[in-house]
């Protein structure tokens, strides 16, 4: 009977002592999400391998395949994070519901994390973001309005460069820039319907 009963306090002492050594192993509520974001991110990838197709659209063949792709990749997983697949599971059976929710914090932070990241990549390859409108035109600051492939820029001050600048519409530079004028003022037609 004592043998029993010491036999069965050294496997309990086992069994409520393997979360604690797994935390001593490095297994906590935090990795725990990285495991399962990294396990996530493995498995989406060998699904686009397969085209994300269902596993009832796949031959048998095609299915075992797409099962073995998974568990390499998620042995991968494992094996970054230096942890066994048995260590994982027992660790996750065993979670409290405190350590879920700082398992499920984690995920979050790490997915807003990756978030930043993206848009901080997306906008450093699109610049500062913000489109620089030039008002106006000035002879310390000449724009080049057409321009053939290889030749010089060339700057028209008075029209002389282009021969067709005669029957261009008179552009006037200054409060009103970009308007053409038009060859008729407001004032003789606001007359012509007082007279009426």
């Amino acid at each position: 009977m004592m043998t029993r009963l010491s036999l069965m306090l050294a496997a309990s002492s086992l069994v409520l002592a393997a979360p604690a050594l797994a935390e001593d192993d490095g297994l906590t509520p935090e990795k725990v999400a990285a495991i399962q974001r990294d396990e996530a991110a493995a498995q989406a990838k060998v699904n686009a391998d397969y085209g994300n197709r269902k596993p009832s659209e796949m031959s048998n063949a095609e299915r075992g395949q797409a099962i073995r792709d998974q568990q390499k990749e998620a042995a991968k997983v494992m094996e970054k994070h230096g942890v066994s697949a048995k260590e994982f599971a027992t660790f996750t059976a065993r979670m409290t519901p405190e350590d879920n929710q700082r398992a499920a914090n984690e995920a979050k932070r790490l997915d807003d994390k990756a978030k930043a990241e993206k848009e901080a990549e997306a906008k450093k390859r699109k610049g500062d973001g913000e489109v620089h409108i030039q008002q106006g035109f000035s002879d310390a600051d000449p724009v080049e309005l057409e321009s053939e492939e290889g030749a010089e820029p060339s700057v028209d001050v008075d029209g002389s460069l282009d021969s067709s600048a005669a029957s261009a519409p008179v552009v006037d530079i200054g409060s009103n820039a970009g308007t053409v004028k038009k060859s008729f003022t407001r004032k003789s037609s606001k007359s012509s319907r007082r007279g009426r």
